[in-house]
């Protein structure tokens, strides 16, 4: 797995392509990967194959690239190459960087905030950002003056929101559930701006179960909607979890040309240990605390992070770690318990299902696979995507759809999820034998190597909208037209 460098030297004034005694030009590279299996669901490509990249676009995919033609080369023989990872729903938002190191060191080169403002992810975007690409949805339930709010404050939200540079907006229902109406306005007032929408299922109605699940089809009408993390609906609090499972993905299913979902890999999952009036602000934290059997309140929170059940989240070493036991009870208390969560809850047997379930077209019912990680330690959609190859329930091309050729779909970025000439020089290096990334290029530049963060860097996905607010905040900024993402398409 060696690396080398091509020690030619040319002037400045030399032409890029460059001809040897009049022979045909030669094209010459910025990088090539050389002797990687290249797995590109989205033009059928598998086979052993050179990368060869030009100004931050894949220029070549060839049987064999000369080094002779390249400034820099690499060998990745022995491992797989997939288009680059996006994680259609992470949360890097309001932390120092450490979202963005988190996910480029498992190999993620493009992600989507499902919960952040623009005004707040930009100064972490500009302290960390490690050469990703990286957009942002607006959480809406924060802003809205109740839970059942009324049209025209939806509307002035959205365009505010829009303008200010996010793909479109996140309906937090599960953790802060607003009423039906209002949650079926907030769709509706998406759809019309065309704007991307994901909601976290759950309103004052249902709950972040099964029958958040059952409600979708009132809820949405003849709209378009982003169903984020399915598998964590189904955590056995109506029914057995495998068997919510197989009623979620028919749910789904049935609804095929009206949504898109992910699903995740992780055990635990993410939410707030913030705390007024006695109990948990969050309506999954008390959900969590039911499931176990311990009260739904401040004592009951307590106790089960002092059981090891429940961890709270903490910076270390310029990572998220998570701390249980009476060290994680004097870290939740020391900060009035206002910090992020986690706990041990997500069902392996619904984890599987979701991941895998396909319909009678044998198109897979759950589009993507997501990590909902970031700054929350479970970025394991390379490693235990890999593990599902290896048990034989996903193929590679499987597995590079759902993690790259997909989600890239889903939000319409036509020029990434596949190797195509002229698509975004984005690529992830797999070990297929430990099953973890080694390398990352993000827009042609090496981001991570051997799990070690390099990059530097990066721009941020919006909206036509969105294009000359982060402009004039001097932030590399490009536009995606969503009328070519699989959620409007």
């Amino acid at each position: 797995m060696g690396t080398f460098e091509v020690g030619l030297v040319f002037s400045p004034r030399i032409k890029q392509d460059l001809t040897i005694e009049g022979m045909v030009p030669l094209t010459r590279f910025d990088l090539v990967l050389s002797g990687g299996r290249v797995v590109d669901p989205q033009n059928g490509v598998d086979a052993v194959l050179d990368v060869g990249i030009i100004g931050g676009q894949i220029a070549a995919v060839e049987s064999s690239i000369s080094g002779a033609r390249a400034r820099r080369m690499i060998d990745v023989s022995g491992d797989v190459v997939f288009p680059g990872v996006v994680d259609s729903h992470v949360h890097v938002g309001r932390g120092r960087g450490v979202g963005y190191r988190m996910t480029a060191a498992v190999g993620v080169t493009t992600l989507v905030d499902f919960g952040c403002a623009m005004a707040d992810l930009l100064p972490g975007f500009r302290e960390g950002s490690v050469g990703q690409t990286v957009g942002a949805l607006y959480p809406i339930n924060r802003y809205l003056s109740s839970q059942d709010a009324q049209r025209c404050e939806i509307e002035t939200l959205v365009d505010g929101a829009l303008a200010e540079g996010s793909l479109g907006i996140k309906i937090v229902g599960g953790h802060y559930p607003l009423t039906p109406e209002t949650t079926a306005v907030i769709i509706d007032v998406a759809n019309d701006r065309r704007c991307y929408v994901a909601f976290h299922l759950g309103t004052t109605d249902t709950g972040s179960h099964l029958e958040g699940v059952r409600e979708v089809p009132r809820l949405i009408g003849d709209n378009r909607l982003h169903v984020a993390h399915l598998n964590s609906y189904c955590r056995g609090m109506v029914k057995d979890p495998a068997e919510e499972a197989l009623e979620a993905v028919s749910i789904m299913d049935a609804l095929d040309d009206q949504v898109v979902t992910e699903s995740y890999l992780g055990t635990i999952n993410g939410t707030s240990g913030k705390c007024a009036d006695g109990v948990p602000e969050s309506h999954v934290t008390r959900n969590c605390l039911l499931m176990k059997g311990y009260e739904p309140s401040v004592k009951g929170l307590r106790q089960a992070i002092a059981d090891g059940f429940g961890y709270v989240r903490v910076e270390r070493g310029g990572h998220m770690v998570l701390v249980g036991g009476e060290e994680g009870v004097e870290l939740w208390e020391a900060v009035d318990t206002d910090l992020p969560m986690s706990f041990p809850v997500n069902s392996p047997q619904a984890t599987f299902i979701t991941a895998t379930a396909k319909n009678d077209r044998d198109e897979f019912i759950v589009d993507a696979i997501s990590t909902d990680g970031g700054g929350n330690p479970r970025n394991v959609a390379v490693e235990r995507g890999m593990a599902l190859v290896r048990y034989g329930a996903l193929t590679l091309q499987e597995l590079a759809e759902k993690v790259s050729a997909a989600p890239a779909e889903m939000l319409g970025l036509t020029s990434k999820g596949h190797l195509g000439e002229g698509a975004d020089a984005d690529i992830t290096v797999i070990d297929p034998v430990e099953g973890v990334a080694r390398m990352a290029v993000a827009g042609g530049q090496l981001i991570m190597l051997g799990g070690v963060v390099i990059g530097d860097g990066g721009s941020i996905l919006t909206t036509s909208n969105g294009v000359s607010t982060l402009t004039e905040a001097a932030c590399p900024a490009s536009a995606v037209d969503l009328e070519q993402s699989r959620l409007y398409q």
